[in-house]
C-alpha cells in the first residue's frame, strides 16, 4: 500500500552488503538527523558502527507529518498521534491509523531488503522511543524471523489489552531451556520482557481499587464474592470449550476499531478475565490495524522467536 512517506534516509554499507539495520527515530526528529547523529557517535574506543559493521546497510525511515493532539494540533514528525506523555493508554484509538500506516512502511522496507538478496536473518530492526514503540508493533505483525530486534527507551502500544497475556506467557518461558529461542515472545530471555511495559499505570489504578475496596461494606464484598464465583465460572467452562477445540469467538476489539466491530464488546470483556494465548494477543494486534488474523490452528509464529533487545536510559516518552 502507497503512503505519503518521505524516502528512508539509507547509508550504504562501506564493503559488500550483508546485512541490514532499519531503525526508526523519535517523536519530533527524521531519518537524517537521527541517522547522522547515530552514525557519527563512537564506542569507547573510539570506533563508529559503520566501522564495526562495514558489511551493514542503514536505513533510517522519516515519519510522516501529523497533527499531534498533544502540542495543540501542531504538525510534526511522529509515528502515530498520542493524546498524553504521562498516561499512554489514554484515548489509544489516536494511535491506530500511525501505526497502521507505519507498520505497512517497514513491512515494505523489508520486503524490499529480501528482494535485493539480503536474508530475513540479517535484517535487524529497532527504534528510538516512538520509533521503539512503532517498530515492536511492526515486529510483532511481520510473519516471519528476523535476524535481531533493538529497541531503546520505548514502550509496548497498547500493552493493557495483552499484559495479561504475556504475563502468562513469561511463566512458560521460564520453564524452558535456558538460551532456546522459543521463549521469544515474552524476551526475557533475550533482554526484555513486555510485560514490563506500562505497568505503572497499571500498578496505580489497582492500588486506587483496593484502596476503594477497604471502603467498601461487609454486604458489598459478599456481593462482590458472589461476583466472582460467576465469573469463575464463565471462565472455567470457556477453558473447557477451547480444550474441545471450539473457537470462543471474535479477537477482543481494541482501540481505534471501527462501529462496525462493536458488536464484539462483549469478546473483550470476557478477554479480561482470562489470560490470551499467544496468538489471540497477536491477532488482538493485527486485527487493530486491520491486518487478517493468524489461523486458529496455529501455536507458534515465527516472528516471536526473533531475539531482542530493549535498552533503558533515563526515563523518557517522546
Amino acid at each position: 500500500m502507497k503512503h505519503d512517506y518521505l524516502e528512508p534516509f539509507v547509508v550504504e554499507a562501506s564493503s559488500r552488503h550483508t546485512q541490514t539495520c532499519i531503525l526508526l527515530h523519535g517523536r519530533g526528529s527524521n531519518g537524517p538527523k537521527f541517522g547522522e547523529a547515530l552514525l557519527a557517535s563512537q564506542t569507547a574506543d573510539g570506533s563508529t558502527l559503520r566501522e564495526i559493521f562495514p558489511s551493514m546497510k542503514f536505513i533510517f525511515p522519516t515519519a510522516k507529518k501529523r497533527r499531534s493532539t498533544i502540542l495543540k494540533r501542531i504538525s510534526i514528525n511522529q509515528w502515530f498521534d498520542n493524546y498524553s506523555l504521562e498516561d499512554l493508554s489514554m484515548r489509544e484509538n489516536l494511535q491506530v491509523d500511525g501505526l497502521r500506516e507505519t507498520t505497512e512502511v517497514v513491512h515494505q522496507i523489508i520486503r524490499d531488503e529480501v528482494s535485493s538478496g539480503i536474508s530475513l536473518s540479517n535484517i535487524i530492526l529497532g527504534g528510538l522511543s516512538q520509533g521503539c514503540a512503532a517498530s515492536i508493533y511492526a515486529l510483532l505483525t511481520i510473519e516471519e524471523k528476523l535476524g535481531a530486534y533493538i529497541g531503546m527507551s520505548g514502550w509496548f502500544p497498547l500493552v493493557k489489552y495483552v499484559n495479561e497475556s504475556l504475563q502468562e506467557i513469561g511463566q512458560e518461558a521460564k520453564g524452558r531451556a535456558d538460551g532456546s529461542d522459543e521463549g521469544a515472545f515474552n524476551i526475557n530471555t533475550h533482554g526484555f520482557g513486555f510485560g514490563s511495559f506500562g505497568n505503572e499505570e497499571q500498578n496505580e489504578e489497582e492500588s486506587g481499587t483496593i484502596g476503594k475496596e477497604d471502603e467498601e461494606d461487609e454486604e458489598d464484598e459478599e456481593e462482590s464474592d458472589e461476583e466472582e464465583e460467576s465469573d469463575e465460572e464463565e471462565s472455567e467452562e470457556e477453558e473447557e470449550r477451547d480444550e474441545t477445540g471450539h473457537d470462543d469467538g471474535e479477537a477482543p476489539i481494541g482501540a481505534g476499531q471501527n462501529e462496525k466491530t462493536t458488536t464484539s464488546t462483549s469478546n473483550s470483556t470476557n478477554a479480561s478475565k482470562a489470560p490470551l494465548k499467544v496468538i489471540e494477543a497477536l491477532n488482538f494486534l493485527r486485527e487493530n490495524i486491520d491486518f487478517p488474523p493468524i489461523g486458529s490452528t496455529a501455536d507458534s509464529w515465527p516472528s516471536l522467536k526473533t531475539p531482542a533487545f530493549l535498552g533503558h536510559g533515563r526515563r523518557m516518552r517522546r
